[in-house]
């Protein structure tokens, strides 16, 4: 009867914290709720990915306008004379840069996944022209003197938290999904 008296408190000792454990892990995932969905107070997210998102505090970004930096990126200017051209079923992606084009500046076709973060491109002709091809926007600045996008064929645009300067055209089954938080000037 000790025996079967002491394996009844070990288990009941056993099943007792076991409850207290997972009451403590209820509280604290209820006390520490994790990020905040949207950013609020006028903030802008600089860079964003599965499970994180980095917002600069309203106020700060004005500093660094002062000293001729851009809101998307504080990569150095590039200058390119050629556009980059991306064909076939490849993915191309471009990260922090800040490019100028005296001509058309990028070209997705025939398949090609291209995908634009936190970056500045300014064209004097087309800024993206698409066809038949898959093109992720996000966090960044695209202008063109003719337009900042052309899409044709199936083209693909998906555009989120992104400044767009330029007509955005597009021809046949192209498609331009606003995903939100987007400036079309």
């Amino acid at each position: 009867m000790n025996v079967l008296s002491r394996r009844a408190v070990t288990a009941a000792a056993m099943a007792a914290g076991l409850l207290l454990g997972l009451v403590g892990l209820a509280v604290g995932q209820s006390a520490n709720p994790g990020p905040p969905a949207q950013t609020t107070g006028g903030g802008h997210v600089i860079a964003k990915g599965p499970g994180y998102s980095i917002v600069v505090a309203p106020g700060a970004a004005s500093a660094a306008a002062g000293a001729g930096q851009t809101a998307v990126t504080d990569a150095p200017l590039e200058v390119l004379h050629e556009p980059i051209v991306c064909q076939g079923q490849r993915v191309l992606n471009i990260d922090n840069r800040d490019i100028r084009f005296e001509g058309n500046a990028i070209t997705a076709e025939d398949g090609c996944e291209l995908h634009i973060t936190n970056s500045r491109i300014s064209a004097g002709g087309i800024a993206i022209r698409a066809r038949d091809a898959s093109v992720h926007i996000e966090n960044s600045e695209i202008e063109g003197r003719k337009a900042s996008i052309d899409a044709a064929g199936g083209a693909q645009i998906y555009a989120e938290e992104s400044t767009f300067k330029g007509a955005a055209r597009r021809l046949g089954q192209a498609a331009i999904h606003d995903l939100g938080n987007n400036n079309w000037l």
